[in-house]
């Protein structure tokens, strides 16, 4: 059991740890003209007509086949590092409530293909990717889209 000082400083120093990743990942996307930020799904729905959607209920997800955002592409790197200092004090109370082993709700979830965009719990996500978590439990609503021949739809979520 942590203190309430230890804690604010154990999650404080994986928050700025994560930081440092997203610094230097933005370097290396510079460097290598790689993108780096995570996918709009606003965007991918603009593109491509929504055809149906169902619910797949509450899942377990591996952390790196969620790729994308609706809405937070600003906050967020495409590791979900935070990139700016708005997050800061909700991301710390979620990586203290993880150390404390308290149970979080499940994040929410769009299924596009083989990935997944966040609804809700982009802090969480972040949180867990910093602790080295593989794995989130989710809600899942599975979205089928109409793919136009250009193949642009399979780059872009496989």
């Amino acid at each position: 059991m942590y203190s309430p000082l230890d804690l604010h400083q154990l999650a404080t120093e994986e928050y700025n740890r994560g930081l440092r990743k997203a610094a230097q990942r933005r370097l290396v996307s510079l460097v290598l003209r790689r993108q780096n930020n995570l996918l709009s799904l606003d965007s991918l729905m603009e593109r491509f007509r929504i055809i149906g959607q169902r619910s797949l209920g509450t899942q377990t997800v591996a952390i790196e086949q969620i790729v994308g955002t609706a809405g937070r592409t600003e906050d967020f790197d495409r590791s979900f590092m935070p990139k700016r200092d708005l997050t800061q004090n909700r991301l710390i109370s979620v990586i203290k409530a993880m150390y404390e082993g308290i149970t979080l709700p499940p994040v929410e979830l769009r299924k596009v293909g083989k990935v997944y965009f966040v609804i809700d719990g982009h802090h969480r996500i972040s949180a867990a990717r910093l602790r080295g978590q593989q794995f989130i439990e989710a809600i899942v609503t599975e979205v089928d889209m109409a793919i136009d021949d250009t193949g642009v739809f399979k780059i872009v979520c496989t």
